[in-house]
């Protein structure tokens, strides 16, 4: 006799057979086996019933109609006979909503007479598959309502609003919970565009020189009167902060042709103390960003290839709201830092992240490199593609860095005033410059995050750049 464990795919099934060996059939369930029908497959006797408009009798509460899919009739038969000959079935789907739906199904359609456990695993290495093995629970019925309360929203709502989606938009969309409010997000962001006016105004930014250094300020005053910039003004193109005065091309043209000709003061110099800490562990949300930023990597493309290298126990799963990470994981991290950077790029107590969402997934830890000892990007480079190997070393770093020191330094504003004849008149200009400087790199060894381009990230870039700025004095 054999001991069956059902997972979720082929990739998965033939990782966790490896580790396994024999006594154990190891079989995938290729997703959901079952689902709600579409009303026109209903049987002729259920069509004009409570469950002929939603598969879903709305009226004596939300029960849902399932059948097994016609595609899937075939794997059932199979799990069926398979679990004949076995005397212990292992659910090892994953472990979020949708996981634990699969595996309710899967006892609901198989009717197993043999003992039933489930299998968690949030990573598919040896020593995660021996520790779920050891610690086997109950299938949790509140993980199953949750996705079947989603399952049965997205049938009440998509059959209401895709009908709409296919004559406004494009045939054969779909709709459910979440694009019907995405589509009104959509709506709302496209009339506010409509209704943009645009507006425009001058800068000037100067290039002063000390010897043989020289470093760019913006101008930021006339006269003491502040320069406007693209936040001082309104989506109808109407300049809404009175303190500021906005530049016309033929005004700039002149300020920055006197000024290039001008001598030049130091009015101030001013530093802070700059510390910087590293930012969590990645969740899918923010997976999905850094790849795309890092990596120019669609979100589906980065989640394709997530789930791969989860699959084949590189990285822990993939879906997850979390960024917490296990202690075998804390301790993974700082052993490579130590290894690789160095004691003092250590902080004296691991760092712990905690997730402030309300509606956050905390089954799992945060997405990190699997097993108990992390490999390095190079350690894996033969076995996996290009893409493979551009996101895990993602994530390694991301995790790594996650626990390193932070990184410290001054940041300096250097505030210059020029006195310039425009037409006759004498002015007073004054130009900014702010610049970073690390003198403690800490975790931007590592890894740095990046910063999706904003409406303002232009003028951000001005004084939150790290750049090198000469020693001047006031």
């Amino acid at each position: 006799m054999t001991k069956l464990v059902i997972v979720e795919s082929p990739a998965k099934a033939r990782t966790i057979g490896g580790y396994l060996g024999a006594g154990y059939a190891v079989e995938a369930s290729i997703g959901h086996i079952r689902d709600l029908p579409q009303p026109s497959e209903l049987p002729a006797d259920m069509k004009k019933g409570p469950f002929g408009k939603f598969s879903v009798d709305v009226d004596n509460g939300f029960e849902p109609y399932y059948v097994v899919d016609s595609d899937k009739k075939k794997i059932v038969a199979e799990l069926r006979r398979l679990l004949k000959s076995s005397d212990e079935l292992l659910l090892a789907t994953d472990e979020d909503r949708e996981g634990e739906a699969i595996a309710w199904h899967l006892y609901e359609v198989l009717k197993p007479k043999v003992p039933v456990k489930r299998m968690a695993f949030h990573e598919i290495t040896p020593e995660a598959i021996a520790r779920a093995l050891d610690n086997p629970r109950q299938i949790d019925m509140k993980l199953v309502d949750a996705q079947e309360s989603r399952r049965i929203l997205d049938r009440l709502v998509g059959y209401e609003v895709s009908p709409l989606l296919w004559r406004k938009v494009a045939p054969g969309l779909s709709a459910g919970r979440v694009q019907s409010v995405a589509t009104r997000l959509v709506v709302q962001r496209e009339r506010e565009r409509m209704a943009f006016q645009a507006a425009s105004y001058w800068d000037v930014t100067a290039t002063f020189v000390k010897g043989a250094e020289g470093f760019d300020a913006k101008l930021v005053s006339v006269d003491g009167t502040r320069i406007a910039t693209g936040k001082d003004f309104d989506d109808r193109g109407a300049l809404v902060k009175k303190d500021a005065r906005a530049l016309g091309q033929a005004e700039a043209e002149a300020i920055a042709g006197a000024v290039a000709d001008a001598a030049a003061t130091v009015a101030s110099v001013e530093s802070k103390p700059y510390t910087r800490r590293p930012a969590p562990p990645f969740t899918t949300s923010t997976l999905q960003q850094e790849a795309s930023r890092k990596l120019r990597m669609g979100a589906r493309d980065a989640m394709r290839t997530a789930q791969a290298l989860y699959e084949n126990g590189y990285i822990t799963y993939m879906r997850t709201d979390s960024t917490n990470l296990s202690d075998q994981a804390v301790e993974a991290a700082r052993t490579q830092i130590g290894e690789i950077f160095g004691e003092d790029y250590l902080p004296a107590k691991p760092r712990l992240y905690s997730t402030t969402s309300k509606g956050a997934q905390e089954a799992h830890e945060a997405i990190r490199p699997a097993g108990d000892h992390f490999r390095t990007p190079g350690e894996v480079a033969s076995s996996l593609s290009k893409q493979q190997l551009a996101l895990y070393d993602l994530i390694w770093k991301r995790t790594v860095a996650s626990q390193m020191a932070d990184a410290r330094g001054y940041t300096a504003t250097i505030r210059v005033l020029t006195g310039i004849d425009v037409d006759g008149e004498r002015h007073g200009v004054g130009s900014s410059a702010s610049g970073t400087v690390i003198t403690a790199p800490g975790f931007r060894l590592a890894y740095q995050e990046g910063r999706d381009q904003g409406r303002y990230d232009a003028e951000k870039a001005d004084s939150d750049s790290e750049k090198t700025l000469p020693d001047v004095a006031e």
